[in-house]
């Protein structure tokens, strides 16, 4: 019984520093990707900020949901 709850504790402390070492986050995803979505990320948060604005000082072009031209 000594044996296996050593065998256990080993296999914890082996796994828990491996864990350290590797991380949890750094297996599923590269440096580059993360860069990658923090700049697609910005983007997008600016190009929503700017239609916003652009809602706010009415400056949206009308809607084209129409196929017929309304003058």
């Amino acid at each position: 019984m000594r044996r296996f709850l050593t065998v256990i504790l080993l296999v914890a402390v082996l796994s828990f520093v491996a864990m350290l070492a590797v991380g949890c986050h750094g297996m599923g995803e590269t440096a580059a990707e993360r860069s990658d979505d923090h700049a697609r990320q910005t983007r997008l948060n600016g190009s929503m900020l700017v239609d916003d604005i652009d809602t706010i000082f009415g400056l949206k072009q009308p809607s084209k949901l129409s196929e017929f031209t309304s003058r």
